[in-house]
């Protein structure tokens, strides 16, 4: 039954009855059992609606869920049937978690509606702040009897009326949106055993005490193009199915997260543009489009979200902005933590900063490794002088420090380093992804020398393509900034035509080699190492070219130079050998080709070691000679060898253990025939 109130003006400072309290200038309520006095005014309420909060029932349908489940709910079923099962685990409360821009409020607000008949009342509880808490629980008071928010002098009385209510009644639903800190929740949920609470938060840590976590994952592409279409998808029009292939690239670029897709989906359908216009705008202008809104709500978009959750960040540890501004230029995943460890010199300042970029969902942490968002990478990393944390000189400052730090990570000789491979494997995305933010013509000593060894690394690993592509731009940097007779562009121009060269470009690989090994003459006279390595670069090549009389002549005389000048175990005398060696067997000289072989396999051995790759690439050449010789007892034993050790060594997929296995293979059928 609703009660009604009747209004009865007072003389101030006079009582008014049995009861009655005499007020002056009163400022907010005073409760006499049958009345309250509400700035100066006296509402006389009847007796029933002095009820305890035991006896006051839910209204039917009781719930205040801010918006309706969204129209462009997609790829989240799996999530939802997780969070169903977790809300009907029992016990604690549920915290979905996740970045800011995940979804996770939609993924709530779609589950409270869903659940709408199960629940009652289903009570919205924005949980930034404290206040904000205390505020949503007392309009539930209010809601559940108008009467409490009268008799309460102040909202913290209402939100206890509100918690009172709540422990004396079941099957109710708290949502908890956005919520900070779990210290903020345990006054509410501590003592609220008989309902259920949903949280959602972007700090993925701290609520072990609280809530059992459910960590949110960005949509899949499937999932991402399907969002992208169902808002802009019209026939004929921006997303229909002409646009297919831009959708799916649009998507990847903003990292599958379903705030951006849903920003840029509302973008192009305002603007009327094309998925493909959008991306060109987003990679010339990003600070702009991720800042840019097509709807009323200005504060739901990537750069306010994320601005919001740097302030709270920095304002805690700014070696945590540090941080994240620094490996914004690497790629997102799979970054070593000894990375981040080199940038203090306290390593527990270092823990205390990546925790707290994990507990905030802006990395994935990991005991040897974290992750981030490539949208979170990109904003991070994009000047915007709106935001304090992404001034161009504090951006530029952290450009810097990634590519100091990456350039001192890399392993030294990465042709001969067999250790330091495996570092060079896990470091090769950060690499790669640090070239494709670095613009060409902002390269410099350090990212030069970066690209250098890394084509090195990748001709070692026969990646030619990205071998050639290092190449090129270190030897475009290294005439840049150094000149064309410079040793450093001299050491860039070999590297190149060695990629060309194993790419099978054998004639740019002898126009360069023989410009190189004049440039080297020239420039450190002809018994220097440097021109030593220039003629054997250029008598291999000669040789790959078919022209095997020139490059075992060339061959010859620099293996005998290099055996005075380098002495018999140098490396570059050990190469020149083993050169010589396969020059002599594609002559068809092969008892020539077998001795040098021997030899170059036993000097390998004692000076790299048996395991050493190569050592092995030795072997190998020594087991083909003996099988063209036709000495298939001593080529397959050697042939297995060398298989079983890359294999052991390279791994089963590398394409000198494919090429060991193809040798090997051959070898055996050639006993057969």
């Amino acid at each position: 039954m609703t009660h009604q109130y009747q209004e009865r003006r007072e003389v101030p400072g006079e009582a008014s009855g049995p009861g009655a309290v005499a007020v002056g200038s009163n400022q907010g309520i005073i409760s006499t059992g049958d009345a309250a006095t509400i700035d100066n005014r006296t509402l006389h309420l009847p007796a029933e609606a002095l009820r305890a909060p035991a006896e006051v029932p839910a209204p039917p349908g009781l719930n205040n869920l801010p918006a309706p489940r969204s129209a462009v709910f997609v790829g989240r079923g799996e999530d939802l049937a997780r969070l169903g099962a977790a809300m009907d685990g029992g016990g604690a409360a549920t915290v979905v978690h996740g970045l800011g821009g995940m979804g996770k409020s939609t993924l709530a607000l779609h589950y409270a509606h869903r659940h709408r008949d199960r629940y009652n009342p289903v009570w919205w509880v924005p949980a930034e702040t404290p206040d904000g808490i205390t505020l949503a629980l007392a309009s539930l008071a209010a809601h559940l009897d108008p009467y409490a928010s009268l008799t309460a002098s102040a909202s913290a009385e209402g939100a206890a009326w509100a918690i009172a209510w709540l422990q004396s009644h079941e099957g109710w639903l708290l949502v908890l949106d956005n919520a900070e800190a779990p210290d903020d929740l345990a006054p509410v949920i501590g003592p609220l055993t008989t309902g259920q609470h949903l949280i959602t938060s972007r700090r993925a840590t701290g609520w072990h005490h609280l809530a059992r976590p459910l960590g949110l994952r960005t949509l899949d592409p499937d999932a991402s193009t399907d969002l992208l279409m169902r808002i802009i998808g019209e026939p004929g029009g921006p997303g229909g199915p002409d646009d297919g292939a831009a959708l799916e690239e649009l998507a990847a670029e903003l990292g599958h997260l379903p705030l951006a897709l849903t920003q840029a989906a509302a973008y192009i359908q305002h603007t009327a543009i094309t998925p493909a216009s959008y991306l060109a705008r987003l990679r010339r202008h990003p600070a702009r489009m991720f800042a840019a809104s097509a709807t009323d709500n200005h504060e739901r978009t990537v750069a306010r979200v994320w601005r919001l959750t740097l302030q709270a960040i920095a304002a805690r540890n700014p070696l945590a902005v540090d941080i994240l501004r620094t490996f914004a230029w690497l790629g997102p995943d799979d970054v070593p933590r000894e990375l981040a460890e080199a940038l203090d010199d306290d390593p527990i300042a270092v823990d205390e900063a990546l925790a707290l970029l994990h507990a905030y969902s802006m990395i994935t942490l990991t005991p040897r490794t974290f992750t981030v968002h490539r949208l979170v990478q990109a904003v991070a990393r994009t000047p915007d002088p709106a935001d304090p944390h992404r001034a161009e000189e504090t951006i530029e400052e952290a450009r810097r420090r990634a590519i100091g730090l990456l350039g001192a990570a890399l392993p030294e000789d990465p042709l001969f380093n067999v250790a330091g491979r495996p570092r060079w494997r896990a470091l090769l995305p950060h690499i790669e992804a640090l070239a494709d933010h670095v613009p060409p013509a902002r390269d410099d000593e350090e990212t030069e020398a970066i690209w250098l060894l890394t084509s090195a690394f990748l001709q070692s690993e026969v990646r030619l393509d990205r071998a050639v592509g290092f190449a090129e731009r270190s030897m475009a940097a290294s005439q840049r900034l150094y000149g064309p007779d410079a040793p450093r562009t001299l050491a860039s121009r070999s590297v190149l035509a060695s990629a060309y060269r194993a790419a099978g470009d054998l004639e740019r690989a002898i126009t360069l080699h023989e410009r190189n090994r004049d440039d080297c003459e020239r420039v450190f006279g002809a018994a220097h190492e440097e021109t030593l390595m220039a003629r054997a670069n250029l008598a291999y090549a000669h040789g790959l070219a078919g022209d095997v009389h020139l490059a075992t002549e060339l061959h010859s005389r620099n293996l005998a130079d290099c055996e005075r000048l380098l002495g018999p175990d140098d490396k570059l005398t050990l190469v020149s050998r083993n050169n010589l060696a396969s020059a002599y067997r594609e002559a068809g000289e092969l008892d020539r080709a077998i001795s040098l072989h021997e030899q170059s396999t036993a000097d390998y051995a004692r000076v790299f070691g048996p395991g050493h790759p190569e050592t092995l690439t030795a072997r190998s050449n020594l087991a083909y000679t003996y099988q063209l010789a036709g000495d298939l007892t001593r080529a397959i034993p050697l042939h297995e060898a060398v298989l079983t050790a890359r294999e052991s060594i390279l791994g089963p997929t590398h394409p000198h253990t494919d090429l060991a296995r193809e040798l090997l293979t051959n070898a055996r059928a050639d006993t057969a025939r």
